[in-house]
């Protein structure tokens, strides 16, 4: 049997009040919601745009679901994260923790939770994208995570994973 998930302090993930489990179709309106509320706060010169590609998104993110994890509060969803393949790499697609829920460590849990998952499944490097702007890349970059280009207004990050 595996052992349960732990955040990156090392207690358990799941705990009275607090589960972790994989996505089903039914999240992806919690996906949909959460990231254009990030493009609104974030980016929102590019609201237009990420609405005009709204389906290929839902198609990325269904095509992702069993790569994507929730952690629930109290049986609401408080967090994900979700990675793909892109061109042969590991890459993570979407981080997200509710603002109410922020700065309690789930972020830095859900990316632990992410980069298992992508160990486990043989990849040896995980890559990312962050707007320069998000102060998550504070999070990517305490993770290991280290510069790897730019692509406008997004910093790419790569991190090698060492065997599981």
């Amino acid at each position: 049997m595996e052992p349960p998930p732990r955040a990156g302090d090392g207690r358990p993930l799941s705990r009275p009040g607090r589960r972790v489990r994989g996505a089903t179709s039914d999240d992806l309106a919690l996906v949909h919601d959460a990231e254009l509320d990030y493009i609104r706060e974030r980016e929102p010169e590019q609201e237009a745009a990420w609405l005009r590609a709204v389906d290929r998104n839902r198609a990325l993110w269904s095509d992702n679901l069993a790569r994507t994890t929730v952690v629930e509060l109290d049986g609401a969803a408080a967090g994900y994260a979700m990675w793909a393949v892109v061109d042969g790499t590991a890459t993570v697609v979407t981080l997200h923790v509710r603002p109410t829920h922020r700065r309690h460590g789930l972020g830095r849990a859900l990316l632990d939770l992410l980069t298992d998952d992508v160990r486990r499944a043989g990849h040896r490097e995980l890559a990312l994208g962050v707007h320069r702007e998000n102060p998550a890349r504070h999070l990517y970059e305490s993770a290991g995570f280290t510069p790897d280009g730019e692509d406008g207004d997004h910093l790419l990050y790569r991190r090698q994973l060492a065997e599981p």
